[in-house]
């Protein structure tokens, strides 16, 4: 049954008008009665007319999204869902702005971030930041202006943010290692792909990666090659070395592609365990032809749906869930199974 100002006035014994002030943050109430219908709209389970409001109003609300730009194929797809997941409300007045912002250095991005709150233009921000302590204090300047920020794919757990919508990276890298042993019993020598900043994500899937190993007392030689995903540098002998004699490589960051392609390049695939994450038309290229063994996805359709949707209750609805974290499931994918993650 829905829940309408008239049926919150009669249980109170108040004027229908009077309830419609405080339901539409109206002056000439007084706090006594304000606390009361809204502690009894809260009872009854009383939920806005979000569309008669925007029609009476015109009032629209406004979301910053805070995207990084590489690696491109991930991020195009995650704006693109974004989007269209934003569409479901626009008849609400909601309405999402995407930027794109360079993360390296990651400074770029938080000032980037620092200049949006500055400015106070947006009803909220979501951001997917590079990395996770460097943000605390600039998210939690921005909550303390009044601006709610929600943090996307990768978390600032420390800092007052909304809520977050993402991946678990340790158990990303712990699944990494499990499909490396699983592909293959006889390791001795497995190379680790990371960028070479130690950010929030890089430290958890290498974390993971390794607790795999030692946990099932499995002895095998783990070596950490660090690369900057817009300057991988492979022709580095030292590098070369590395890939050309391990049994194993996974790939942290959001370069498996070109790792493959260098790997089919040089010609020594056949013996070699390649894993990584995400789905590009590269990535299904050397999947089907065997060069990756498995990827790991996070689907950044959920990411997109679910933050979208949490933003637009946050802001339109006033909920205000206990529910911190939603941590996307990892899937994983192999050439029989790649067709259904690449996105037209």
């Amino acid at each position: 049954m829905k829940i309408t100002a008239k049926m919150i006035a009669e249980e109170l014994g108040v004027s229908t008008a009077t309830v419609d002030r405080v339901l539409n943050n109206r002056k000439g109430v007084s706090e006594k009665t304000i606390r009361r219908v809204k502690r009894k709209a809260e009872e009854l389970g009383y939920k806005p007319n979000t569309a008669a409001k925007f029609l009476a109003t015109q009032k629209k609300t406004n979301v910053a999204f805070i995207l990084p730009i590489v690696p491109n194929y991930f991020w195009d797809e995650m704006e693109s869902e974004i989007k269209k997941a934003a569409q479901v409300y626009e008849n609400f007045g909601f309405e999402v702005h995407v930027f794109r912002v360079d993360t390296i250095p990651k400074e770029k991005q938080i000032l980037f971030l620092q200049n949006i709150i500055d400015h106070n233009t947006y009803d909220a921000i979501v951001i997917s930041p590079h990395d996770s302590d460097p943000y605390t204090d600039v998210i939690n300047e921005g909550v303390r202006k009044g601006i709610p920020i929600f943090t996307l794919n990768n978390d600032v757990p420390l800092s007052n943010r909304i809520s977050f919508v993402g991946g678990d990276y340790y158990r990303a890298g712990f699944l990494a290692a499990e499909l490396v042993h699983l592909f293959s019993k006889e390791l001795k020598d497995v190379v680790i792909i990371r960028e070479d900043e130690d950010t929030f994500q890089m430290i958890n899937k290498e974390k993971g990666f390794r607790a795999y190993f030692q946990m099932n007392e499995i002895d095998v030689n783990i070596h950490t090659l660090p690369v900057k995903s817009d300057n991988i540098q492979l022709d580095k002998e030292w590098k070369r070395v590395a890939l050309k004699y391990s049994n194993a490589i996974y790939v942290a960051n959001g370069i498996l592609g070109d790792i493959a392609e260098h790997i089919h390049e040089e010609k020594y695939e056949d013996y070699k365990i390649l894993i990584g994450h995400d789905m590009s038309e590269k990535i299904n290229k050397y999947l089907q032809q065997k060069i990756i063994k498995s990827t790991i996805c996070q689907d950044p359709s959920s990411q997109a749906m679910i933050t979208v949707k949490n933003v637009y209750n946050y802001l339109l609805l006033g909920e205000r869930s206990e529910i911190l974290e939603t941590i996307i499931k990892l899937e994983i994918v192999t050439p029989s199974n790649a067709s259904y993650y690449i996105h037209q």
